[in-house]
């Protein structure tokens, strides 16, 4: 009986883990376009964008990052946050909560990285 119940578990735990990949993957954009309301976000080929009015553009520039790579980094950190929510909590609404926290804590690290990226780099 206890193999049912952890093969149980193990399922939604993959569930979660692979809410928690899309999730950050989906709100990347939306992470890149505050963090150039709140500090400055660079877009290829472009420069920084800072402000309201290029929040667009720097959504629009973060999905140039995803398809460079960033879909691997920000969907396998996701995962990461959804399996140990899954773990850590037995309501499955709290979980849902946690998961997508988890991924929206991601994806705004990985916009703040980008964002502060030359500081360790150089510049671009």
């Amino acid at each position: 009986m206890s193999d049912t119940s952890s093969s149980s578990e193990n399922g939604f735990a993959l569930k979660m883990a692979g809410l928690g990949a899309v999730a950050a993957v989906v709100l990347s954009p939306l992470a890149a376009a505050i963090v150039a309301v709140v500090y400055r976000f660079p877009v290829p080929l472009s420069g920084y964008a800072r402000g309201f009015g290029e929040a667009g553009s720097a959504a629009l520039g973060s999905l140039l990052y995803l398809v460079f790579g960033g879909v691997l980094v920000v969907g396998i950190l996701g995962a990461a946050g959804g399996f140990v929510a899954a773990r850590s909590a037995s309501d499955v609404r709290r979980v849902r909560r946690r998961t997508v926290a988890a991924a929206a804590a991601v994806a705004l690290l990985a916009a703040i990285t980008m964002a502060v990226l030359e500081f360790f780099i150089g510049p671009w």
